[in-house]
């Protein structure tokens, strides 16, 4: 790929723009007391952590696969880049989740970094910690999985990171298991990890995956935001099922656009589980498809016009192009390839969920799952990555530009949001306006309470549903199918020799080898973990069903809004609503739907320690049929546990948020407040300074010229 060096009028440019983000600082920093600056400091930050990565050498074109955790980004990445072969271990969660970047590289090799001694020991003293925030719960987690491993961290602390080759898709996969994988040996101590691959299709490009940018390890989300700032190319991830939040919006619509990302492609993904929700109301497949299209492309064009209409800092054509998002399925794509024969148990079930109405055949799959699209616009990119590259190098200023009036502009707004509340009231006026506010929200203490009952009655229903659901595939799984294997049996047989015509050799004989074949019936003790690794699966995709179809966050967070919003609304003309719309929001940060983990190894190791390879008398048959019922029956106690644990500690959540929503909220509201209050004891001089950083943001705004 072309280098592109940094020129005598690049230089010139740069350090005219970080000059003016200087000067702006400099001058906006007599305000600190009234704004807060950390944004303006930033952007120089950033804008030279970028120029002076684009300009290097080796510079690739990052491809960013962004998406939460279970919208299916390593089979869409297995499906892109490995012909469908199951190399990045699947099913990760928050605390597993690594950033992993894809490289190409004529020797084949894996790049592991652990976390630093600092790092290890924040999660460490986090740990320890009665605090239930993300970060402290997952510390925990960590130091819970590391506890189950026979491991000292601090031989991988202090090695830092470590080098792993591997000759075959095979080796990397079962490499990678052993550092990202849910069960992996040491995926408690790992950061991040690359992936040098030998395949030129891929050079040129540095392909990653971002699962940390909603992780609660804060040293793993530093990582990902700084591959972010570097990004050129994203494409976006959100599960069919459950499509869209307001932060993927915003992630979208406005975050990534403003650090340079040059394209952003939103993906519908794991489309068949919408369409075998959709499929039990609908006459035929088709009709399945068609329904959950529209309803998802409707969706998304109304998330994003309110969007934009409530976000006067978002550019109309960026939001216009993710109102139709690719819909596909990478697990249909790589059924499409095999015979029905050769399914898994979890992709017969899919398939049998899909053809309840009706045959599908190899060709359906295959369009459904809509993978070619995909992959056209993934060529697309990678034959315009020198023009994207080249545009990127011209537009490091003007990017930045915008990103700096941005700020500018906020600071402005909360400017002239605050200079509003001091001329229009006095401190007693805004006292009386802090304790309306208290009393009007108290008030509606009632009708949020009727919400969250609401959602914890939705998700009990759910779990009796998928309880039933779970005891219903522990009959399928304590199946397994006798085989049918051959054994040669060979004798040696002494036969005469004699040859009439030749005396010589009367009374001689010779040895003949014969051989026969016998059939018998045996069973695969493998195909036991078989089962009971998709019976966990399989248990694991109903518990998230059933918080899925109880939980929207989308539709919550909108109910709780609109009630506070109506509420504050009823203090009057005068009360501005949408000045703390940013504080409702920021107080509903803490609705998150549950990630579902049970390991399987102590199961598979009941079976290993009795059986292995074939089994073949029918006592012993008896005796393993019985050793995996029990185990089925174990594991399906055990998930139905875990159900109950869940649901128990999200209603935990709920009745936390429920106690304590309004407090937070008024905190939040009360803090603005309280700002003003006592800054409205030098009225005159703070709105003064106001006026002046009004005019000041103005003034500065001429750094566009």
């Amino acid at each position: 790929m072309e280098f592109y060096e940094r020129s005598r009028d690049d230089e010139i440019e740069f350090s005219r723009f970080t000059e003016k983000v200087d000067n702006v600082y400099n001058r906006l920093r007599v305000y600190e007391d009234e704004i807060d600056l950390f944004d303006i400091s930033s952007i120089k930050k950033n804008f030279i952590a970028k120029t002076n990565d684009f300009f290097r050498e080796d510079r690739q074109l990052n491809i960013g696969i962004i998406g939460r955790v279970k919208t299916g980004k390593s089979t869409f990445l297995n499906t892109l880049l490995f012909n469908g072969r199951d190399v990045l271990p699947s099913a990760v969660t928050p605390k597993t989740a690594a950033l992993t970047k894809i490289e190409y590289d004529d020797e084949n090799r894996i790049e592991v970094e652990y976390f630093s001694r600092d790092e290890w020991r924040l999660i460490n003293i986090k740990s320890k910690e009665d605090i239930n925030t993300d970060e402290y719960v997952v510390a925990k987690e960590i130091m819970e999985m590391l506890s189950e491993r026979d491991i000292d961290p601090q031989d991988y602390i202090i090695k830092g990171k470590e080098v792993i080759k591997y000759d075959s898709y095979e080796e990397l996969k079962n490499e990678l298991k052993e550092y990202v994988g849910e069960d992996g040996k040491y995926t408690p101590l790992v950061k991040s990890v690359n992936i040098y691959v030998d395949n030129e299709d891929i050079d040129g490009l540095s392909i990653v995956d971002t699962p940390g940018l909603y992780d609660p390890i804060l040293s793993r989300v530093d990582k990902t935001k700084q591959f972010m700032e570097l990004c050129d190319v994203v494409f976006f991830l959100s599960k069919s099922t459950t499509f869209l939040d307001r932060n993927d919006i915003d992630l979208m619509a406005s975050q990534l656009p403003k650090k340079g990302v040059k394209k952003v492609v939103l993906v519908c993904s794991r489309f068949d589980d919408g369409i075998r929700d959709t499929l039990w109301n609908m006459d035929n497949i088709d009709d399945a498809v068609r329904t959950t299209k529209e309803k998802l492309t409707n969706y998304a064009g109304q998330a994003f016009e309110n969007y934009r209409k409530s976000n006067v800092y978002i550019n109309t054509d960026i939001v216009e192009q993710f109102k139709h998002p690719i819909f596909v399925s990478s697990y249909l794509d790589n059924m499409s390839r095999k015979d029905v024969s050769e399914y898994t148990k979890k992709e017969m079930k899919v398939y049998k969920d899909l053809t309840s109405k009706g045959e599908v055949t190899k060709e359906q799959l295959k369009e459904i799952a809509n993978m070619d699209e995909v992959r056209k616009v993934f060529d697309e990119v990678v034959k315009d990555k020198e023009k994207m590259l080249e545009e990127k190098a011209r537009n490091f200023v003007p990017v930045a530009r915008d990103e700096l009036e941005d700020k500018l502009k906020r600071i402005s707004d909360l400017a002239k949001k605050r200079k509003e509340q001091l001329s229009e009231n006095d401190r007693e006026k805004l006292m009386e306006q802090k304790k309306l506010i208290t009393t009007q929200i108290n008030k509606t203490n009632a009708n949020l309470e009727v919400v969250f009952n609401e959602l914890i009655e939705k998700v009990e229903n759910q779990k009796l549903q998928a309880i039933s659901e779970i005891r219903a595939y522990n009959r399928e799984y304590l199946q397994v199918s006798e085989k049918e294997g051959v054994t040669t049996h060979y004798e040696i047989r002494k036969e005469s020799a004699s040859v009439w015509f030749k005396p010589w050799t009367w009374g001689t004989s010779s040895r003949v080898i014969y051989s026969y074949d016998e059939k018998y019936q045996y069973i695969d003790a493998y195909d036991a973990i078989e089962n009971i690794r998709n019976f966990v699966e399989d248990g694991k995709a109903s518990i998230e069903a059933a918080f899925n179809k109880s939980i929207d966050i989308a539709e919550l967070k909108h109910k709780l809004l609109s009630i506070i919003i109506e509420n504050l609304n009823a203090l009057g003309d005068n009360f501005d609503a949408s000045y703390y719309k940013i504080l409702v929001e920021k107080t509903l940060q803490g609705i998150k739907i549950p990630v579902i983990e049970f390991p399987t190894t102590q199961f598979e190791d009941i079976i290993n320690s009795e059986f292995s390879g074939e089994i073949k008398s029918n006592s012993m048959k008896s005796n393993f049929k019985k050793v995996l019922s029990d185990t089925i029956y174990d594991v399906r106690e055990g998930i139905c546990k875990k159900l109950e644990h869940e649901v128990m500690r999200f209603e935990d959540v709920v009745e936390g948020l429920k106690s304590n929503f309004s407090v937070d909220l008024l905190s939040n509201i009360q803090d603005e407040l309280s700002t003003i209050i006592d800054q409205s004891a030098d009225k005159e001089g703070k709105i003064k300074k106001y006026n002046e950083i009004i005019k000041l943001v103005e003034e500065l705004g001429t750094i566009s010229e």
